[in-house]
């Protein structure tokens, strides 16, 4: 199946102009190929790679992510990929659906994560106070999301909640994301110095 998924979306994005003057896929066409990937068993794409697949894509995302009709599995993967499409509008739809009273716990940790990797700094208040959530396996994604952020802040808010965390797993994803965050410094300071 694999591999006519990946011909299916590398003959639709080389294809040519769908009208004269005009490289646009039909919303269709764009509906049709994004959702080959939400369904598709194990997909490594990023943003660039959707968005060749045509304009439509990020309110397609949004349409899919809210919509109840729609599998679970492509629920989850639609709002995962809103992190490619900073908007007001997927940073709403990421806030409504981490916000609402019948969230599960799978969905609250797929938008903590898509709202750090994709909205950064703007979001260190709301992973913050995720660390502070009843369930584990909340503050264990919170403090997974709040490594994505590169805000210098980070690291003090991490610290800090490491010395009150009883529990390994979250002790763990905290340790995890202050070493992603070393490792970021770092490599900031081995840009600074000069070549000789």
């Amino acid at each position: 199946m694999m591999p006519k998924l990946l011909l299916f979306l590398t003959l639709l994005c080389a294809a040519p102009a769908w009208a004269a003057g005009d490289d646009t896929k039909p919303r269709h066409v764009q509906a049709g190929a994004l959702m080959t990937l939400l369904k598709a068993p194990h997909p490594e794409i990023q943003g660039p790679a959707l968005s060749r697949l045509g304009p439509d894509v990020p309110a397609l995302l949004v349409e899919y992510a809210t919509s109840i009709d729609q599998p679970v599995q492509v629920r989850l993967r639609a709002l995962s990929w809103l992190q490619w499409f900073p908007s007001s509008q997927s940073k709403a739809v990421l806030m409504d659906v981490l916000r609402a009273k019948n969230t599960d716990v799978r969905t609250i940790r797929v938008c903590l994560r898509a709202l750090a990797a994709g909205f950064g700094a703007e979001m260190l208040t709301t992973e913050r106070d995720y660390l502070e959530h009843k369930n584990v396996h909340v503050r264990e994604a919170a403090a997974w999301a709040l490594g994505d952020i590169d805000d210098r802040r980070v690291r003090d808010v991490l610290v800090a909640h490491l010395d009150r965390e009883a529990d390994i797993a979250v002790r763990d994803a905290i340790m995890a994301s202050l070493k992603r965050i070393g490792t970021r410094e770092a490599a900031e300071v081995d840009k600074r110095k000069p070549t000789r």
